[in-house]
């Protein structure tokens, strides 16, 4: 492999770590208010390229991701819930 390629590839990886973490803020954080600017500067990326990035690697934009892990939370809360009679 030649050098640039090993640069390349460990910058990669190297925000693939940025954005995983910035991802389980995400869940973790689900109630308070989403700020896709603070995220995008808690990993020193411009807005549109952390947009973009994260897209890019989990398949959904930021807001996205966001709203289909809540209706996740919501559905397994209904599920959750005892039976009324």
């Amino acid at each position: 492999m030649c050098l640039s390629l090993a640069v390349a590839a460990r910058k990669h990886f190297g925000e693939l770590i940025l954005l995983r973490r910035v991802r389980d803020r995400i869940d973790r954080e689900c109630a308070r208010p989403f700020d896709v600017e603070t995220l995008a500067h808690s990993v020193d990326m411009p807005v549109a390229q952390f947009v973009r990035r994260f897209r890019e690697a989990y398949g959904l934009s930021p807001h996205d991701y966001r709203r289909a892990a809540e209706a996740v939370r919501n559905r397994e809360a209904r599920a959750a819930r005892p039976a009324v009679a």
